[in-house]
């Protein structure tokens, strides 16, 4: 049987999924993006959704929910 994948957000621009696609991977998470636009164009119709199986939704949202702010250094 194949595993059920669930739309966790919807973008409008690549880079934004992307970044948070890259987040998730980087914590183990399997997703995919399923784009519905005309990006190959530069537009994007209906948005870039990031999906992941239904049985990590919980933990993707837990990790999307972290806020890192506190732990950005700046400056030299």
């Amino acid at each position: 049987m194949s595993e059920s994948w669930v739309t966790l957000a919807v973008f409008d621009t690549a880079a934004a999924a992307e970044i948070v696609r890259g987040r998730l991977r980087v914590e183990g998470i399997a997703c995919r993006l399923a784009d519905r636009s005309l990006l190959p164009l530069g537009l994007v119709a209906d948005g870039i959704e990031l999906q992941v199986p239904a049985a990590q939704r919980e933990s993707a949202r837990a990790v999307l929910a972290r806020d890192y702010s506190g732990e950005l250094e700046f400056g030299p």
